[in-house]
C-alpha cells in the first residue's frame, strides 16, 4: 500500500510540476487543457490520470466518510463535489464501497424511509478510521518529499 501511494504522490507531483511549468494549462481549474500537448503527451497524461485516480480514490472516501454517511449516490456527489479531478461514475464507486465494506473500513446500514428507494448508508469503521489515519499521514510524508523532490528540479 505504501509503495502505491508513493508512486502516486510521484505522479501528482510531476502533474503538478508540469502544470506550474507552462507545458499544459490548466482549462476552468477542471481539466488540462490538451491542446497543446503531443498525441504522445495525451496518451500518457490520460494513462497515468487513471492510475492516480485510482489510487486516490480510496484515501477520498475514507475521508468524505469519516466525517458523515452517506449512499452511494450521495457519494459520488460529494466526490465530484470536492475533487472533480477524479470524475468518478457510480459505476466505479459502488464496487470500491463494497470492497472496503468486505475488508471492513466501511460499514453500512440500509434505510428504507422510502420503501420504493431504499438507500444503503456507508459509514467508516473504527478500522477505517485507523487507515485512513494511517494513509493520511503516509501521503503528508510522500507530498512533503515529492515537493522536495520537484523543487531541486525547478
Amino acid at each position: 500500500m505504501v509503495t502505491f501511494i508513493y508512486k502516486l504522490c510521484i505522479v501528482l507531483y510531476v502533474v503538478q510540476y508540469i502544470v506550474t511549468h507552462n507545458d499544459c494549462e490548466y482549462k476552468d481549474n477542471k481539466e488540462v487543457n490538451k491542446v497543446s500537448m503531443s498525441k504522445k503527451t495525451q496518451e500518457e497524461l490520460d494513462r497515468w490520470s487513471k492510475e492516480v485516480k485510482r489510487g486516490a480514490v480510496t484515501l477520498a472516501i475514507l475521508a468524505l466518510l469519516s466525517k458523515r454517511r452517506a449512499y452511494g449516490y450521495e457519494a459520488v456527489k460529494l466526490l465530484d463535489e470536492k475533487m472533480s479531478f477524479l470524475a468518478l461514475e457510480q459505476g466505479t464507486v459502488y464496487p470500491l464501497l463494497r470492497r472496503l465494506e468486505k475488508r471492513e473500513l466501511l460499514g453500512s446500514e440500509w434505510d428504507y424511509g422510502d420503501p420504493t428507494k431504499p438507500k444503503k448508508y456507508y459509514e467508516v469503521t473504527q478500522e477505517g478510521l485507523k487507515a485512513l489515519g494511517a494513509m493520511t499521514q503516509t501521503w503528508s510524508v510522500l507530498s512533503r518529499e515529492m515537493r522536495d523532490v520537484i523543487m531541486e528540479v525547478e
